[in-house]
């Protein structure tokens, strides 16, 4: 017989892929910022 998976094992796959998405959203935004700082620091010093 297949069981589901309770409501409490739904929410908390729900939870981990949401916390996941954020960080991964948060270190692309500071890696992109960190990207445009040092092209404008490499404009400036040329």
């Amino acid at each position: 017989m297949i069981t589901g998976n309770s409501p409490l094992e739904m929410l908390a796959a729900f939870a981990i892929v949401f916390a996941a998405g954020v960080l991964s959203t948060i270190a692309l935004a500071k890696y992109a910022q960190s990207m445009k700082s040092n092209t404008d620091h490499a404009a400036r010093s040329s």
